[in-house]
């Protein structure tokens, strides 16, 4: 049936100027619709499990709002977002951040929009993340790559960036997620400038995100090393102000995550800084957390993130100033336990770590070796397990005298 028109539609092309009419059509454009109040007592509480909005888990991220991914230039930013990517779009945890339960069953649409990397370098990521990720199936990885889109746009900013996403979202949606790789590409103005980042974060990127009913992840850079120790006393909530340039990078955002340098190329600190404690994460102790330890893949060619292990953290923390792994005497132990015979393997882990100032782990692998060479003897059973140096630790102590004083 042919639709009539409307008396608006009649007033302009029979009763008016074309020149009128068009001025009357452009100030009808811009009538917007009453706005939407509720009174508070009738806003709806999240209902978990079953709640289409909450994209990342326990609402560290839902339609509507931006998370920013911060990190140094050059460690793997991209890399991981494909990663996160990969296992978003099949319902699979990455780094223990997991999907909604909704989109755990049926996965994410998720639009990738980057600047700085050709068509290789992507294609390499891809398939480094893919023969990395042996815990995704062959037909999850194939379901991903067709969940997955991606845009390069090198040319726009702005306003422009913003039409051009608006295109997307339109002709190629929808899209549960959305990636922009990297912000500083699609800003057009200064990133020191509170009002230009309020503009392009809050008057651009987030009309788009609630019209389209999209999340958004945005790769930030951070700043230059800074020179001395400054961050070292940072706390809690300081660690959001990482990326580079104007606080109003991370004011606007729901959630944000870093990538933190710990003075290893390969090794790094993965910090959830904003909204941390949704991620329900847990240390090894089974504490809650808001920070883990990630590492790049050891295999030459393969471009892919896997959690570090304490081991591998430890052998950072224990590197001097010119990057080499210090060293340390094994036998100290055998003078640690002729010092305090009969104690436990904790007891004795405190005691050498303080002596040593080392790590724990590194105090384990050492009382294992003393083990393996027969210098020290363990008895009782796993739970309550003691410790004694051997008739053979203790002629070889004769010969290597400790070079620490175990009595004070």
């Amino acid at each position: 049936m042919e639709r009539k028109p409307s008396p608006l539609e009649i007033l302009m092309t029979e009763f008016l100027p074309a020149a009128e009419a068009a001025a009357v059509e452009t100030q009808v454009a811009k009538i917007q619709e009453p706005p939407v109040v509720k009174a508070l007592g009738d806003l709806r509480t999240p209902v978990y499990g079953n709640d289409p909005t909450e994209l990342l888990k326990h609402r560290f991220l839902y339609r509507g709002g931006m998370c920013l991914l911060s990190g140094p230039t050059g460690v793997g930013k991209s890399a991981l977002l494909i990663q996160e990517a990969i296992h978003w779009a099949v319902g699979k945890a990455c780094f223990g951040i997991m999907p909604g339960d909704i989109y755990q069953k049926q996965g994410m649409r998720i639009l990738l929009v980057q600047a700085e990397n050709d068509e290789g370098d992507l294609a390499e990521m891809r398939d480094g993340v893919l023969a990395g990720c042996d815990e995704l199936t062959d037909a999850e990885k194939a379901l991903a790559l067709q969940r997955i889109i991606v845009r390069t746009v090198c040319d726009k900013t702005g306003e422009g960036f913003a039409a051009e996403l608006a295109v997307l979202l339109v002709e190629c949606g929808p899209f549960d997620l959305v990636l922009v790789d990297p912000a500083f590409a699609y800003l057009g103005g200064d990133s020191n400038s509170q009002k230009d980042v309020s503009h392009f974060m809050r008057n651009l990127l987030n009309p788009l995100l609630q019209k389209h009913n999209a999340g958004m992840i945005i790769a930030h850079h951070t700043n230059k090393p800074l020179r001395g120790k400054e961050k070292d006393s940072w706390e809690a909530g300081d660690f959001a102000y990482l990326g580079a340039g104007s606080a109003e990078w991370m004011n606007p955002c729901k959630s944000g995550l870093a990538i933190r340098s710990i003075g290893s190329d390969s090794i790094f600190e993965f910090r959830a800084v904003k909204r941390g404690k949704r991620l329900r994460w847990v240390d090894d102790d089974g504490n809650p957390t808001v920070a883990q330890y990630i590492a790049h893949d050891g295999r030459p060619g393969i471009i892919c993130w896997h959690k570090a292990t304490a081991e591998d953290v430890e052998d950072v923390a224990n590197q001097d100033k010119g990057g080499r792994r210090k060293q340390y005497d094994d036998f100290e132990c055998v003078h640690a336990v002729m010092h305090r015979p009969g104690e436990s393997q904790t007891f004795y882990v405190d005691l050498i770590a303080g002596k040593l100032e080392c790590g724990k782990t590194t105090v384990r692998r050492m009382v294992q070796t003393c083990v393996k060479a027969g210098w020290i003897g363990e008895r009782g059973d796993q739970q309550f397990r003691r410790f004694d140096v051997t008739d053979r630790g203790e002629k070889e102590a004769k010969k290597r005298p400790s070079a620490l004083d175990w009595v004070s």
